[in-house]
């Protein structure tokens, strides 16, 4: 069973004869997509020992070794000297890490559609994906265990630039149909709130981040007006 998040991100992928999920963990998401017959084979890759031990189990468990190849890698290093991934997921890290990955792991994307899901420092790994020439083609929402996440699909293309609340909050996403864009923009204007009351009660006053915050708060409500 995939929770929201997951389950999102399983919709978004795009079928193909062999795909990779980047830092599987606990590899429920490549389980369900090889038993949905979205993919016919996957490699799933974590830098973890620890965590790659637990997907190979989950794997056992539900029969799928024949289709799977798991790598003890770091990153997009996983793909070295596979065969061409029609779509690879990474679903599980901070944005920081994500931009990092994309920029030194490009060469081995070789074209593939991408699903992820950057926890963190959106504005990070948007920039990433546009400099390594790909552009964003989904941007939907989703609330999962108290938390709001935006999963995107990307693929290679040119991104027109960002203004800076395009780059902090999403472009795509308020054009997304889901049901969840409302819940989702109300959970990150309350988290704007709290973050701008913070600001304005300190002693010394960041007015640079209370403007950027205030610029985000205005953004969702223009937009979801």
């Amino acid at each position: 069973m995939l929770d929201e998040r997951l389950a999102l991100a399983a919709s978004l992928y795009v079928p193909c004869a062999f795909g990779a999920d980047i830092g599987t963990d606990h590899a429920l998401l490549p389980c369900a997509l090889l038993e949905r017959g979205v993919c016919r084979e996957m490699i799933l890759a974590d830098i973890s020992p620890k965590a790659l031990g637990q997907a190979a189990r989950e794997v056992e468990a539900r029969g799928l070794q024949e289709r799977i190849t798991l790598r003890c890698a770091d990153g997009l290093d996983a793909l070295d000297g596979m065969p061409p991934c029609g779509c690879v997921s990474v679903t599980g890290m901070g944005g920081d890490t994500m931009a990092e990955m994309l920029r030194r792991g490009r060469d081995h994307l070789r074209g593939a559609a991408l699903v992820l899901c950057a926890h963190t420092r959106q504005d990070r790994a948007r920039l990433a994906l546009r400099e390594i020439g790909y552009r964003l083609t989904r941007e939907e929402p989703c609330v999962c265990n108290g938390h709001a996440y935006l999963v995107w699909r990307a693929e290679p293309g040119e991104e027109p630039p960002y203004t800076p609340e395009e780059l902090a909050c999403g472009r795509l996403l308020f054009r997304s149909a889901s049901p969840m864009l409302r819940p989702y923009v109300e959970m990150k204007l309350e988290t704007l709130g709290r973050r701008l009351e913070g600001l304005r009660r300190a002693e010394r006053q960041d007015e640079q981040a209370i403007r950027e915050a205030e610029a985000m708060a205005a953004y969702y409500h223009t937009q979801t007006e």
